[in-house]
Parts: structure tokens; C-alpha cells; sequence
């Protein structure tokens, strides 16, 4: 741990750029239907962040969509189908912020400027991010809505009955720097 710490403040002496890698986390999202409310989660994902001298931070984070898990394998299996997941099996977003100073002493709120790809269509989204100090690096959590027809999704529906436009992201993620 000591290492680690001397390693970022060496790289931020100098003027480096410090990278931080994902090292857990979840992204869960929720649908809601009149009848009732659906949530489907992974912990499957990738990213990084670098933060640049100056306090510019670039963060990249996805998921395979065939790793969201709602507790319905069949709804599961059409959310790959609407969302065209051989063609397009990821979600992501790549965004930036700035301000920010590693490492990070006392929880901060930063808005990310982001672009969110999904079903094969990017969209810009700014995306409210509550930092924390995580021992060897960040913690960052985050809550925002997206529009499913924004994104070409064509809405699932029971009972004749569509989910509606609005499906609510989460998520929490641990970054950390290089592991010594």
C-alpha cells in the first residue's frame, strides 16, 4: 500500500498522467411496467480512468449485455434481441470531467460529460458522479435515466402492454491504481 501511494505522488510530481483501473463494481438497470418493476444487474465490466495533470479526467467503462442478469432467462434473452447483441454487444460510456485531483481526500461531485453507446447509437449524456476516497484509489457512484426509444430499443411489453421509455441506470465502481 505504501508502494502505491509513493508511486502517486512520484506521478503527479512529475506531471504523469495516472491511470486507474476497474477493479469491481455493478451496473444495474431498471424498467418499469404498470404491473411491475424489472432490474437487471452485472458486475461484468471493464474500464479506466486516467486522470491528466490539470485535473482532466477520462473514464471509459462497459458491459457485455449478455451479462445482465434479471432473474428471467427468457427476458434475458429478449433484452439481447432488441439491443441487437451480436452486432453490437456492449454497452458503454466514455466520458470526461474535470477538476479532479488524485488522490481524492473527501467526497466530491463531479458531472461527467459522457457519450453513452448502445444498440449501436451514441448519445450524449452529462451523468451527476459522487466520488469517495477507496483505499488505493476512487469510488464512484452514479444514477441517471436514459430513453430506451432514444436509443432504437423497441420497448418489451406483457399483456399488450409496452415497459415504458424510461429505464433507470445505476451504478457503483471501484478504480484503483497499479497493483504492486
Amino acid at each position: 500500500m505504501r508502494a502505491l501511494f509513493c508511486a502517486t505522488l512520484l506521478a503527479a510530481a512529475a506531471g504523469a498522467p495516472q491511470a486507474l483501473d476497474l477493479r469491481e463494481g455493478t451496473l444495474t438497470y431498471t424498467v418499469t411496467h404498470a404491473l411491475h418493476e424489472v432490474k437487471a444487474r452485472t458486475r461484468a465490466l471493464e474500464g479506466r480512468a486516467l486522470v491528466q495533470p490539470g485535473g482532466l479526467l477520462r473514464v471509459q467503462v462497459r458491459a457485455k449485455i449478455a451479462s445482465f442478469d434479471s432473474g428471467n432467462s427468457s427476458r434475458d434473452e429478449h433484452v439481447r434481441e432488441v439491443t441487437h447483441e451480436p452486432a453490437h454487444p456492449y454497452v458503454q460510456l466514455k466520458g470526461t470531467a474535470s477538476g479532479i485531483q488524485l488522490p481524492i481526500s473527501a467526497p466530491t461531485d463531479v458531472t461527467l460529460e459522457g457519450t453513452i453507446d448502445l444498440n449501436g447509437v451514441q448519445k450524449p449524456q452529462q451523468i451527476l458522479v459522487h466520488l469517495t476516497p477507496q483505499e488505493g484509489g476512487v469510488r464512484a457512484r452514479f444514477s441517471f435515466p436514459i430513453s430506451l426509444d432514444a436509443f432504437g430499443v423497441e420497448r418489451p411489453e406483457l399483456l399488450f402492454v409496452k415497459v415504458e421509455d424510461r429505464a433507470q441506470i445505476d451504478g457503483e465502481l471501484i478504480f484503483a491504481g497499479p497493483q504492486q
